[in-house]
């Protein structure tokens, strides 16, 4: 075999091993995005589903008009704590 011959299959054999690393960044990235863009669809599935309830539309008004801005806020921060403090306690569980 040449020397070039031997220096192209070099070069190439080396190419090949950058794209299968880059096939696998990739693969996670895309993984990640996924996951990310799961979480939103979930979110917007679930505004959807009720936002076309209007009971609960009337519901939520009506507590808002009960209790105040300030207290709701208060109140869906605490919720919001401790929403994300349970999903990361079983994603530990798992």
């Amino acid at each position: 075999m040449s020397e070039r011959t031997l220096t192209l299959a070099q070069r190439r054999a080396a190419l090949r091993e950058h794209c299968a690393i880059q096939r696998d960044h990739l693969a996670r990235t895309v993984d990640q995005i996924e996951t990310r863009l799961g979480s939103v669809d979930r979110g917007i599935n679930l505004v959807r589903f009720y936002a076309s309830r209007p009971a609960v539309i009337a519901g939520a008004v009506g507590l808002f008009t009960l209790l105040g801005p300030r207290k709701l806020v208060g109140w869906a921060g605490r919720g919001l704590v401790l929403l994300t403090a349970g999903a990361r306690l079983l994603r530990l569980l798992r």
